[in-house]
């Protein structure tokens, strides 16, 4: 996000309010680069079609609701932040959109919190994305290291301060017998 550069998909079906989100992001410091969508399908051609930092949906909208295109976006395992955004709906029903997954649930009439919203979002997003990186080049690190291991034609023997075996390769059962 560099420059605080962000790509936003917003799933809504009023372009003024669209614009309201755009406005709001902007004065918060970001450029942001907007796509609005307000079809499932067209949800599902933007998602498939490029990496977006963050997602801000409206709850309901003709023809389906947040948690459908939520549960689309689920399916593709892209770890992209879901900000669920409306007016009309309760308490409840936004407990329960946060349950199935939604990052986050903010007013229309109570957008105060939508820029603070998108940083921490979009840094968790980072936060777990840096983690599986590390976590896939340990387990390289891993599978490399036992491959050497296992292949190596000398002896290799680990032992603790009780000289009490802890590791051993193939050839140490060659090599002393």
């Amino acid at each position: 996000m560099e420059d605080n550069q962000i790509k936003v998909l917003i799933l809504e079906d009023s372009e003024f309010d669209a614009v309201v989100l755009e406005n709001i992001l902007r004065k918060g410091g970001y450029k942001s680069d907007v796509v609005r969508v307000e079809t499932l399908e067209s949800f599902q051609s933007a998602i498939d079609s490029k990496y977006w930092d963050i997602i801000l949906a409206d709850y309901n909208l003709p023809g389906f609701h947040a948690p459908d295109a939520l549960k689309l976006l689920q399916k593709t395992k892209l770890d992209i932040p879901f900000i669920i955004i409306s007016g009309g709906i309760g308490e409840d029903t936004a407990v329960e959109a946060m349950k199935a997954g939604a990052n986050d649930y903010l007013m229309k009439g109570h957008l105060a919190r939508l820029v603070p919203a998108v940083e921490r979002e979009i840094r968790e997003a980072r936060n777990r994305k840096t983690a599986r990186k590390a976590e896939e080049a340990l387990r390289r690190s891993e599978r490399l290291s036992r491959l050497i291991l296992e292949n190596s034609k000398d002896a290799i023997l680990l032992t603790d301060q009780e000289s009490i075996i802890q590791l051993a390769n193939p050839a140490v059962e060659r090599v002393f017998g």
